[in-house]
């Protein structure tokens, strides 16, 4: 089970990387292997069918999105804890909400992002 106050806090920090364009804080929390899938990464990776592989990718992708919106803060809405993946809901700087669910790796870091937008 994930833990709500590890969840919480890592949702915090999150945020905090996101809030200060810092990517590499982000991805600092994710495997070498890390997968991202999001509508977004469709539309800013053509040809990945949304899905990213790989801490490098992430990273190279996490910087153009941040240097394309300059304006990008992320508010906390919600933590939400499942058996084995949390799921950090936020407004983001257009006050659409998002969903983002994590899922960690047995050392703690994250192995897989899913991202979900809302209307």
């Amino acid at each position: 089970m994930v833990e709500r106050d590890e969840a919480v806090a890592h949702a915090r920090e999150w945020l905090d990387a996101w809030n200060t364009h810092d990517p590499e804080r982000v991805v600092a929390h994710f495997t070498e292997n890390v997968v991202i899938s999001s509508p977004l990464a469709a539309q800013l990776r053509p040809g990945s069918n949304g899905e990213l592989r790989g801490r490098d990718a992430v990273l190279s992708y996490y910087r153009d999105g941040l240097a394309a919106v300059p304006d990008l803060h992320f508010r906390l809405i919600e933590v939400c804890t499942g058996v084995d993946e949390f799921t950090i809901v936020y407004r983001n700087h257009r006050d659409t909400v998002v969903a983002e669910t994590l899922v960690p790796a047995a050392d703690g870091r994250v192995r897989e992002v899913r991202v979900s937008y809302g209307a």
